[in-house]
């Protein structure tokens, strides 16, 4: 079976997010964010991306604004 997932660069990702470069390496350290190392390049699936904001948005705003 060909893997059809979209795979975004880190630069991408952060883009996406609308975090800091900072904060995507503290998600992906955290293991909030899945990603994988190729070489020198981090990629992060479609898939991770997505599970990171389902998780997020699952969690009422109010609520996310005193884990800070």
């Amino acid at each position: 079976m060909v893997n059809t997932d979209v795979e975004f660069s880190f630069e991408d990702t952060v883009r996406t997010l609308g975090v800091t470069p900072d904060k995507l390496r503290q998600l992906i350290e955290e293991g909030k964010i899945r990603a994988t190392r190729e070489s020198i390049h981090t990629r992060i699936s479609r898939r991770a991306i997505l599970d990171y904001l389902a998780e997020v948005s699952a969690v009422p705003a109010i609520e996310r604004s005193k884990r800070r």
